[in-house]
């Protein structure tokens, strides 16, 4: 309920730039999965369905990729191709570097999480 309350805040409080508000809370939404996963994966104080609960319930109501999709085939049937192009790899990039930034963020909280893969049996 607080990631909708949140979302809801942005969309009515940006202005009235909904690409803006998307992009905001689809990019934070990001941010505190890549965190999330981090800290479940190296072993830190998050617990595996602690984070799903987080995960699922803040961060999947805090997001909204599918009101963005709306968006971006509205732009794309009215011909703003550009601007849907503009828009969907602003987001994407946004949503990645964030989630990457989230998980930089954990992994510097502490030791490094464990080695996976064939490096780790090396």
């Amino acid at each position: 309920m607080a990631g909708g309350a949140l979302r809801w805040l942005a969309l009515s409080g940006l202005g009235g730039d909904p690409y803006a508000a998307l992009l905001l809370v689809n990019t934070a939404a990001s941010g505190v999965l890549g965190w999330l996963q981090a800290a479940v994966r190296g072993g830190r104080w998050v617990r595996r369905d602690a984070a799903d609960l987080i995960g699922a319930g803040f961060c999947g109501t805090l997001s909204t990729w599918s009101a963005l999709a709306v968006r971006l085939g509205d732009d794309l049937l009215d011909g703003s191709v550009a601007r849907a192009v503009a828009w969907g790899g602003a987001s994407i990039a946004a949503g990645v570097s964030a989630a990457w930034a989230g998980a930089r963020l954990q992994r510097g909280r502490g030791a490094a999480p464990p080695a996976v893969g064939p490096e780790a049996s090396a």
